[in-house]
């Protein structure tokens, strides 16, 4: 893995690249944290999720918040092995989170009526600024960063291995009442979508290089 990033950062437009890419992570990130605080002041519309009406909620925070962080550590830890997989990761990220915060504004929504607010203890001491954010709906991040390494990771298994984790993790955020079916239906199509975005947008970079 050194190999790799001493090669590739011996090229002047490479480490311009990762520079970029951190940067607007970065810039990404703080204007999401504040995005939140003025979207949880909004009236959203109430939604009546025929699933969500099937079962009662169940606190399942600790084992969403386990499977959630632990594969997506496991899936950064993978692609730091090839510089441009690290690096298309970051940016479809991103990307992702921009587009959730188009999402979240274009439809703001009340969150489901029996709601157990997810106990996340990297949300609450970043984004949420310790609070429950309970209108951080559609769509839902948990599950879209899963099936973001579904798609993005070259590895068969390992594709598959992601593709369920999110599924699970997706049920796990409805069990609970956190997130809407059309939150979680929403997520691997919507990852799709950014993957195939930032694709277009390195393509688009490198014809000009």
């Amino acid at each position: 893995m050194q190999t790799n990033w001493n090669f590739f950062l011996k090229e002047q437009k490479n480490k311009q690249l990762l520079l970029f890419t951190l940067l607007a992570l970065g810039l990404t990130l703080f204007a999401f944290l504040h995005f939140l605080t003025f979207n949880e002041l909004r009236s959203g519309r109430v939604f009546n999720d025929p699933v969500l009406n099937l079962f009662p909620p169940v606190n399942v925070s600790i084992f969403t918040f386990l499977l959630t962080y632990s594969f997506c550590l496991f899936g950064l830890i993978v692609a730091l092995r090839s510089p441009f997989l690290f690096i298309k990761l970051l940016q479809a990220y991103t990307i992702m989170t921009l587009l959730r915060m188009l999402c979240l504004y274009l439809v703001p929504l009340e969150p489901p009526v029996n709601i157990i607010p997810l106990q996340d203890v990297l949300l609450h001491s970043s984004f949420y600024s310790g609070r429950d954010n309970l209108k951080d709906l559609f769509f839902s991040g948990h599950t879209t960063t899963l099936f973001l390494f579904a798609f993005g990771l070259e590895n068969k298994k390992l594709k598959i291995t992601f593709v369920i984790v999110g599924c699970v993790v997706g049920m796990l955020l409805m069990l609970q009442h956190v997130h809407y079916s059309i939150d979680v239906a929403a997520a691997p199509v919507v990852a799709y979508v950014v993957l195939w975005l930032q694709g277009k947008m390195a393509g688009k970079r490198n014809r000009m290089v």
